[in-house]
């Protein structure tokens, strides 16, 4: 079965004051910009790049059905990670795909962003899928007008290369398996039991340059097993590739941001180092380094 979608478009993250997230992001943090500020249809939202996709600061404002909606999760969950947007080759195609496959899935509006600083208007189609169907993540098709291009892009001082996976716990690996591929399309490449003697077992399932990692938990213990009893399924963290890792944690360190000390990642070759969600605004972000 052929998957339905070609890659990640885009991260969301719900945060509570834009502008001083944004600040935070491209400057204490080194992430350089994607798309500057602009309005929704009951949301502010700003990006920052990862090389391959972009990560989307959100914001609720107005009385919007959708300015509702994403108000209604701040508040219950706070900030942090709320959203997966994936490019399909077509999005029209996709929807009926999927509607054929028993997928609750949204006809696809389209819906217009104006940017702040000079009035540009961008738009964009997008689907949401219901979260039955993609155990454990929030996730919408999105297709743009034109083909999307960074505002700035290039590494920042981060020195970024580009999304390596998204981390999404699941209550059920081999049934979540099995309705990724069935619903979507996506097949998992690897698999691991219990890696590092960790308390989990993961499946990781390839996506363009990127991946998705689900993960269940097998023990109960652990700072996984904790985070999940707490969040349930959904976003856990995402992993972003650097140049050097010892470079960039070097450079945050400069900055006053707390991060850990670079370790072995359970995928061969890699290593990786975290940096603590106090400083991201409820992200939990793996800085990742491949050879």
């Amino acid at each position: 079965m052929k998957p339905l979608v070609r890659r990640v478009d885009h991260v969301v993250v719900l945060v509570r004051d834009l502008d001083v997230t944004l600040e935070r992001y491209t400057g204490r943090l080194g992430f350089p910009l994607s798309w500057s500020k602009g309005a929704g249809e009951g949301w502010e939202s700003a990006a920052v790049w990862l090389g391959n996709a972009s990560l989307e600061l959100l914001h609720p404002e107005g009385g919007a059905p959708a300015g509702d909606f994403f108000r209604r999760a701040l508040e219950t969950r706070g900030e942090g990670l709320f959203l997966v947007a994936f490019e399909p080759a077509g999005i029209d195609s996709a929807v009926d795909a999927l509607k054929d496959r028993g997928v609750r899935v949204m006809e696809p509006p389209v819906r217009p962003v104006i940017a702040a600083q000079t009035g540009d208007v961008r738009r964009f189609r997008t689907a949401f899928i219901s979260s039955g169907f993609t155990p454990g993540l929030n996730c919408f098709l999105c297709e743009y007008d034109s083909p999307f291009i960074p505002q700035e892009g290039g590494p920042g001082k981060l020195k970024v290369k580009k999304l390596d996976h998204i981390v999404i716990a699941t209550e059920d690996l081999e049934d979540a398996l099995r309705l990724w591929e069935r619903n979507l399309g996506l097949k998992p490449d690897a698999s691991l039991e219990r890696p590092l003697g960790a308390g989990f077992k993961v499946a990781r399932l390839p996506i363009g340059e990127s991946f998705l990692e689900l993960v269940q938990p097998v023990a109960r213990e652990g700072r996984f097993y904790e985070r999940f009893q707490e969040r349930g399924e959904g976003i856990f963290s995402i992993s972003v590739e650097v140049e050097d890792l010892e470079e960039s944690v070097g450079f945050l360190r400069g900055k006053g941001i707390k991060v850990s000390d670079p370790e072995a990642s359970i995928w061969p070759g890699a290593r990786l180092a975290r940096i603590n969600h106090e400083h991201t605004h409820g992200v939990s972000i793996q800085l990742i380094e491949r050879k």
